[in-house]
């Protein structure tokens, strides 16, 4: 029998991607936070060790007091606040010297480090009623909660696990944080939550490992940074974007 030369036009394959677990992240975002910043700031001209100021090329973003800039192992910590735009930093008497043209990266978001694993679980609470054989929801009662845990090999010695370890041995409101969750797909979570009393754990022939629950006591969002222009959309409500 006589074969034909194959198809020329393949059928679409219509398979869903799938994603690792591995990249998901999770950041602590800085205390009042409004708007996530990350910007890098450049010096200028040389900073003498000891000097209370700190000249920069103009400024991407407003810093706040307290903001600490690494410029290659110098840290420069603000003692007053700098508006964008700003040519000029007053800052904590320098422990050394930094060059002109020295870079230092601000964000007031840091990552979780070295974390062994993230559980992140929606949930919504409903009326549900017996139809044709099956329960199905009819109302929204509580509405939606979100629980998690974070686990991680770092230590106290981390600055992250510090501060949620301060976070988790108060009482609330003092434990209140933003934490946000990145998934490797492009889905985020944001939320504001309450940080756990802090779980060290350890034993022998296993390294040892911190655990923190973080959960839900105010605003929740969503977003997919595939969208053309990410934005937060509020858990609980009808606002749905354009597919």
């Amino acid at each position: 029998m006589t074969q034909q030369a194959l198809p020329t036009a393949l059928p679409t394959d219509l398979t869903p991607n799938t994603y690792s677990g591995t990249p998901m992240t999770a950041y602590l975002l800085a205390d009042g936070a409004t708007t996530t910043v990350s910007t890098t700031v450049t010096t200028s001209a040389l900073a003498a060790t000891s000097a209370v100021s700190v000249a920069v090329t103009a400024l991407t973003a407003a810093l706040p007091v307290g903001a600490s800039l690494d410029f290659g192992g110098v840290k420069a910590v603000l003692t007053a606040a700098a508006a964008a735009g700003a040519t000029a930093l007053t800052v904590a008497a320098l422990s050394g010297g930094i060059a002109s043209g020295v870079t230092a990266l601000y964000v007031n978001f840091d990552e979780i480090p070295l974390a062994e694993d993230y559980t992140a679980t929606l949930t919504s609470d409903e009326e549900v009623i017996k139809i044709h054989g099956r329960f199905t929801p009819v109302r929204s009662t509580n509405g939606f909660d979100f629980t998690s845990t974070i686990k991680t090999i770092a230590g106290i010695d981390d600055k992250i696990v510090k501060r949620l370890t301060i976070y988790g041995a108060q009482g609330s409101p003092g434990n209140r944080a933003r934490i946000l969750f990145r998934f490797a797909d492009g889905f985020c979570i944001l939320a504001t939550v309450n940080i756990g009393a802090a779980k060290p754990d350890g034993k022998v022939g296993a390294t040892q490992r911190y655990e923190f629950m973080a959960n839900l006591s105010g605003d929740l969002y969503w977003c997919d940074l595939n969208e053309t222009t990410p934005q937060w959309y509020k858990i609980g409500t009808k606002a749905v974007p354009a597919a």
